[in-house]
């Protein structure tokens, strides 16, 4: 449930969508299973606007898109069937917005998720607690619709201005330049292990593995143009037809593909006082992708590493509340797959900076 606000990708157009990966799995680093008597709620929002990029993020992108806005919330519950087993679904609602110096000026897209995540104490060992983890995931970018599209001196769509537009057949309707969506089922298999001190502190060890599989779709009148007499006209020096083979050369594969990743982090928690936690974290990565096109001329990461560190507050009974702080080394990569495209690939050369903040109650 440790949510985090991030500006990240959304697919091709969008760079500062707050990030949908929801690791419920963290929350159990801080909340011994055993604490939980029937179950728990939690309830989380992340916010994002260019006033607060203070690692000057947006300037590094070299985009002709700049980072709007942002906000998701994330909505958590558990429940113990068991007294060494925990079942939780958590809901995600994300929407972000961005800028840029021609058409579009601007654009909008919203992903949805839902994610369930089981987790199982076993007995101790070697004065350890183990915990098993094993969750499934899967989220939905909603058709991003771009109704103009400038591209080398070439606008096409349903604006006013545009070089070129189409008329949908059907409803007589004009077509917009281009829509795509995404769609992204992950499962992860892990195991925690964390041993308590007799001064409250704790240290604890998780490994996983995580699989993606992610599917993109595009849909454009203009790229799907297959008239010879059309390809052939030129305009601004080159044929029609090879500005199309370009534009689409900037779009990430039609295939499916798949992204699996092995993930270890350590952490220990240091209470301050009968009310406050203070946490700090390390992580590592790697990943490999199966399916995946490596266009010329993109980079290629497939390793990062994570700082993390929170601050808990206990104001009433069991009730406690958060603010989080993260550093990932290779912005999202191996935290959010559909994000990483052969478009996208080389804004993960920077580091980046994310917050959040959010509020559990367990019963």
């Amino acid at each position: 449930m440790n949510r985090f606000l991030i500006f990240s990708s959304i697919l091709f157009f969008c760079l500062n969508a707050v990030v949908a990966r929801a690791e419920q799995a963290s929350i159990m680093t801080v909340l011994d299973l055993a604490e939980v008597e029937r179950g728990y709620i939690a309830l989380d929002y992340a916010y994002f606007s260019e006033s607060l990029d203070v690692f000057d993020f947006a300037s590094k992108l070299e985009s002709t898109f700049t980072p709007k806005d942002s906000a998701s919330v994330y909505g958590a519950m558990g429940f113990k069937p068991l007294s060494n087993l925990m079942i939780s679904y958590q809901r995600e609602e994300t929407s972000a917005a961005t800028t840029r110096d021609r058409e579009p000026f601007e654009v909008e897209s919203d992903v949805q998720g839902n994610a369930l995540l089981i987790q199982w104490q076993l007995e101790e060992r070697f004065g350890y607690a183990v915990q098993v983890i094993a969750g499934f995931a899967a989220r939905e970018q909603s058709d991003l619709t771009v109704g103009c599209y400038a591209y080398t001196g070439l606008t096409v769509g349903a604006c006013e201005g545009a070089d070129l537009s189409f008329t949908n057949q059907e409803t007589g309707e004009p077509e917009p330049a281009v829509v795509t969506a995404a769609e992204e089922d992950r499962w992860q298999l892990g195991l925690l292990i964390k041993k308590q001190f007799g001064n409250g502190m704790s240290l604890w060890h998780r490994l996983r593995y995580l699989h993606s599989d992610v599917d993109t779709d595009t849909r454009s009148a203009f790229l799907d143009l297959d008239d010879p007499f059309l390809l052939g006209i030129q305009y601004n020096g080159e044929t029609l037809g090879r500005t199309i083979s370009r534009f689409k050369a900037t779009f990430p594969q039609e295939a499916p593909w798949s992204e699996a990743a092995l993930r270890y982090d350590f952490g220990l928690n240091v209470p301050v006082g009968d009310r406050w936690l203070l946490t700090g974290e390390v992580g590592f990565l790697k990943v490999s992708r199966s399916g995946f096109d490596q266009y010329d001329g993109v980079p290629s990461y497939k390793s990062n590493a994570l700082l993390n560190a929170s601050i808990w507050y206990n104001p009433v009974g069991d009730l406690a509340i958060y603010g989080r702080a993260e550093l990932s080394q290779h912005y999202l990569l191996g935290l959010d797959p559909m994000v990483y495209n052969q478009r996208t690939a080389k804004f993960f050369e920077h580091p980046y900076a994310q917050i959040s903040a959010g509020i559990i109650y367990p019963f």
